[in-house]
């Protein structure tokens, strides 16, 4: 996703306001794989870049929607988010130090987001999702789904070593 700043960067204007959607770079893919979700619509982004006499601000809101599943019982899940971000812009080569992360840089004229919103999902999304809070999970010897009921497995084990004693007794 992409903002053509030439109305900014020329005077033309001091606002540009954007409404997109679309999909994201090949950097969505390592993103989904790292927090096992899936998007299941299209990013939606809205926002706006100001100037204010060469000081230029960047605004953004994005709206997911996603699928995932419960960490803990891995029913399938679909959750829905919207996440802001405010930024500073500058044109490259006018900072000393471009890596700084309070600013997005301005390439030739257009403003590339799909960075932007990559790292606003990394940072926003969470990495595990649960059903619901209180959340049993599966039994780790048969599987069975513990939020439906009770599995029969036996609760406590004891220590396969201690056998030998109990023999003695």
């Amino acid at each position: 996703m992409v903002i053509d700043m030439k109305p900014i960067l020329s005077g033309e204007t001091d606002k540009i306001a954007f409404d997109m959607e679309g999909e994201l770079s090949e950097g969505a893919g390592e993103l989904a794989q790292n927090y096992d979700i899936v998007f299941t619509d299209p990013i939606k982004v809205k926002g706006e870049v100001k100037n204010f006499s060469g000081y230029m601000t960047f605004e953004m809101t994005v709206h997911v929607r996603y699928g995932t599943k419960c960490a803990r019982c891995l029913k399938e899940l679909f959750r829905e988010a919207e996440y802001h971000m405010e930024k500073n812009v500058a044109v490259k080569g006018s900072l000393q130090n471009e890596d700084i992360d309070g600013y997005i840089i301005v390439e030739g004229s257009e403003l590339d987001l799909d960075a932007e919103i990559e790292e606003l999902l990394m940072l926003e999304i969470p990495r595990k999702h649960l059903c619901r809070d209180d959340c049993k999970g599966i039994c780790p010897k048969c599987g069975k789904d513990l939020n439906e009921g009770s599995c029969g497995c036996p609760e406590k084990e004891t220590d396969p070593r201690w056998d030998v004693l109990k023999q003695l007794l």
